[in-house]
């Protein structure tokens, strides 16, 4: 969490161009030799993790630069960051619950009327923003599944891909209507929360089948 106060703080005075390209990777970085200090990496449920972690430092890497090219290659690592959080939870125990399912649906669909209404998206970006926000959609409903079907800190995972759509959308508003560093501050205290709060929960829960 350090290292995110330290990004965040980067962000809102920008005295140094190196901490800002270092600060940056430094999330995900840790965070990932964090999970496997803790799990280690010899099973497929944690590689999975891990694949998720480094397409997300990737993600983050790509999106320091300026261009289409780098936002499209930003995105669509993250949007297979997605899916193999989604192959993870696959492998777990779920709860096939009306309410976690109609819950997670309508919070799905807020953010794809949110991005339709409210976002100023390039017509030639439109169709690759709808494919990521649906799966994004799609892991904050299969997270709820998750938390309903397991006790503890499951429910993190659920409020994680929340903030994690939350950040994207904000990320989304700052790059194409209008640019700010607190929205940059939004985006980053969002996502490094939701990352964070990802990885809590699936510690908790890969700790307690041990």
């Amino acid at each position: 969490m350090s290292i995110l106060l330290l990004h965040l703080v980067v962000i809102y005075k920008p005295d140094s161009t190196e901490l800002y390209y270092l600060s940056k990777p430094l999330l995900l970085f840790s965070l990932t030799a964090f999970f496997i200090h803790i799990n280690g990496f010899a099973t497929t449920f944690t590689k999975q993790i891990v694949a998720a972690l480094v397409l997300s430092l990737l993600g983050d890497v790509l999106l320091m630069r300026e261009g289409e090219f780098f936002f499209l290659g930003g995105m669509g690592a993250f949007l297979l960051a997605h899916v193999f959080y989604l192959l993870f939870y696959f492998g777990q125990r779920l709860k096939m619950s009306l309410v976690a399912i109609l819950g997670g649906l309508v919070i799905a669909g807020a953010g794809l009327w949110i991005l339709y209404s409210y976002i100023n998206t390039p017509p030639e970006l439109e169709p690759y923003l709808y494919v990521y926000a649906i799966v994004l959609g799609l892991h904050f409903t299969v997270s709820m599944l998750f938390a309903f079907a397991n006790k503890g800190l499951q429910w993190l995972s659920a409020l994680g891909a929340f903030l994690f759509l939350i950040s994207d959308l904000i990320l989304a508003y700052n790059k194409f209507n209008e640019a700010s560093v607190y929205l940059s501050i939004a985006v980053m205290l969002t996502y490094g929360l939701a990352q964070y709060l990802i990885v809590l929960s699936i510690n908790d829960y890969l700790q307690k089948e041990e």
